[in-house]
């Protein structure tokens, strides 16, 4: 803690406090949870611990950053995370509907876009959220982030289906209201009630009681748009608002949008203009050279057949889940991502395409 200097309270809840500190050594600002463990029953502290697993493995630019996590006086849990200055979504929607001016849709799409694309990374890893809300939507810079994984659960098989009813009233999805079985599909409708939210600056499903509220969301009924937007997005919220988990969307049919898509080579765009600026940290800095000769291979391709840098990582990380099966290319890629012995799960050639994957990814991201 002695590492740090406390500059003020952004948030308290029952889970503790957040402040705003920063680090005497890099002066830069992060925001630190501290969490009254002493307090903590074993439930509490599942959840608390479950923050800090899936924080330290997520590393995407639609996500916070998590930094470290300790202990101060042997009583609470103190969890460092990147700070987005710009505060969180759901001020952001509040501010617009004081002001009574709503968003624009090339903002709507340009944000909705990179939260899915951050909720496309937790659920490749086999991670639900199950509390996506504007309250744990970060705006930094410009750009959107994702946060609070305190609920979130990893699926161990894609076939696993949860059961715990947990989540926000506003955003949980008609499965959840019915005490069934649910998985990704309902991070997929609070997607679409945030989508809705962001367009008519207001909840999708609204009501006095729970049990009205419920049944609101079973029936899958939202009042139209109070404003003029595109067919196109307004097709977009119906799809992923399906009462009928089969029949929802999933996150990949999302991004595949044109709109969306659009928005996602954009996006992605953007963050590859800048690869020489950033540096590449892997242990491996003798392959730079052969890096940035890949990527300038990639460049030119891309010139002449129209396909992105993205587009390529993404054809390279199928093409590996085909060859592999998604769960043994999954451990692979975490093992040397954690710089451990990965040569007892493949031969070299696999470890040598995931190990390229990696630096590419890491060289955009």
């Amino acid at each position: 803690m002695e590492r740090y200097r406390k500059i003020e309270l952004k948030g308290k809840g029952s889970y503790g406090q957040a402040i705003l500190v920063q680090n005497k050594q890099d002066r830069k600002f992060y925001i630190m949870k501290i969490i009254d463990a002493s307090k903590f029953d074993i439930k509490e502290k599942e959840n608390a611990l479950n923050e800090i697993d899936v924080l330290k493995n997520l590393h995407h630019p639609c996500i916070i950053e998590y930094r470290e996590s300790f202990v101060d006086k042997n009583k609470y849990l103190c969890i460092v995370m990147d700070y987005a200055e710009e505060g969180t979504l759901h001020q952001r929607l509040e501010q617009q509907k004081q002001k009574q001016e709503y968003l624009k849709e090339n903002q709507i799409i340009e944000w909705f876009t990179q939260i899915c694309l951050a909720v496309k990374y937790i659920h490749d890893r086999r991670i639900i959220h199950r509390d996506i809300k504007t309250q744990n939507i970060f705006i930094s810079k410009g750009e959107i982030k994702l946060g609070d994984f305190g609920i979130a659960k990893s699926l161990i098989n894609s076939e696993d289906l949860c059961q715990t009813a947990i989540g926000t009233p506003y955003y949980i999805s008609p499965e959840v209201c019915q005490r069934i079985p649910y998985d990704y599909k309902s991070d997929i409708w609070s997607l679409g009630c945030m989508l809705y939210e962001m367009m008519a600056l207001k909840h999708a499903f609204e009501a006095k009681t729970m049990e009205g509220l419920f049944l609101k969301i079973i029936n899958g009924k939202y009042q139209p748009m109070p404003i003029n937007y595109s067919q196109e997005l307004i097709q977009l919220l119906k799809d992923i608002l399906n009462t009928d988990p089969q029949k929802r969307l999933n996150i990949n049919q999302i991004l595949d949008y044109r709109i969306i898509r659009k928005s996602k080579n954009e996006f992605v765009q953007r963050k590859t203009q800048n690869l020489q600026k950033i540096q590449f940290i892997s242990g491996q800095v003798k392959k730079i050279e052969s890096l940035s000769g890949r990527i300038r291979h990639y460049e030119s391709e891309q010139k002449e057949y129209g396909e992105s840098l993205a587009d390529l990582i993404e054809k390279m990380r199928m093409e590996l889940e085909e060859q592999l099966g998604v769960e043994k290319f999954i451990i692979i890629y975490n093992s040397l991502k954690n710089e451990e012995d990965s040569s007892k799960f493949s031969n070299e050639i696999i470890i040598d395409k995931i190990t390229q994957l990696l630096q590419l990814e890491q060289l955009i991201f």
